[in-house]
């Protein structure tokens, strides 16, 4: 399987770069005969929507936000397998969960962001474990908070 993420770039290059890159698509899933798996946002089903070819070749799935639930518990508990901080952050505490969850909005590539902002700070303060300090110290604009800023003009 051939996993392309964030195929919504495509849409920073001009038409015929674009039409080129959609062929090279397509070559390579007539060429390696494996499934091709495209992550991106809406812009990205719109781009491959402008090829008939490729339209037929994928389906769109909507990924749905996250729930506050054990399955974003979970979630937690594998970030900070990976995060590399030299003490526990116990991100599936309640009081940090519910904090992470509400910075985050249930989007998960927001999540990412905010844990890497905060593993960073933590590193940086030589406190080495994110906790509610360190989720107040980061400059941190909530997904929502953002859009408001820019449908205000700035």
């Amino acid at each position: 399987m051939l996993v392309i993420d964030e195929i919504h770039h495509i849409m920073a290059g001009n038409l015929n770069k674009q039409r080129t890159f959609l062929n090279v698509l397509k070559y390579l899933g007539n060429e390696l005969q494996v499934p091709i798996v495209t992550v991106g946002t809406r812009d990205a089903f719109r781009a491959l929507q402008t090829d008939s070819q490729l339209a037929n070749r994928f389906e769109p799935v909507l990924l749905p936000r996250w729930e506050f639930d054990t399955d974003f518990l979970r979630l937690l508990a594998s970030f900070e397998r990976m995060l590399p901080l030299r003490e526990a952050s116990l991100l599936h505490d309640l009081t940090l969960s519910t904090k992470l969850f509400s910075m985050c909005e249930g989007y998960i590539g927001e999540l990412s962001r905010l844990l890497n902002m905060a593993g960073v700070y933590a590193v940086e303060s030589g406190k080495e474990r994110i906790d509610e300090k360190v989720l107040n110290a980061i400059d941190w604009v909530s997904p929502s908070d953002r859009k408001r800023q820019i449908d205000r003009g700035g």
